[in-house]
């Protein structure tokens, strides 16, 4: 499982994937956040989506360099591993 960030002009989408299947959870697009899942069925999901809106949150509210964007990727794999490892 990990999390993918795909950015698309001006639309980022961060999307949970699984060996079975990939899960949109929210995308922002011309300064909104629109969260896709609306069904959280599982601790791992929630705990993922908490920390995406953070990520999401701090990216609409300053615009990032693709380096720092990097950056912030990583911190936020770093910080969903220690998330998940810690719900466990």
């Amino acid at each position: 499982m990990q999390l993918k960030i795909i950015k698309e002009g001006n639309r980022i989408t961060y999307i949970y994937t699984t060996e079975k299947e990939n899960i949109p959870l929210i995308t922002l697009e011309n300064s909104s956040i629109i969260v896709e899942k609306q069904r959280i069925s599982s601790p791992e999901i929630a705990l993922l989506l908490a920390s995406v809106l953070k990520h999401a949150v701090l990216a609409e509210t300053s615009p990032l360099t693709e380096k720092e964007w990097e950056e912030l990727e990583r911190f936020w794999a770093g910080e969903y591993d220690s998330l998940w490892n810690t719900s466990k």
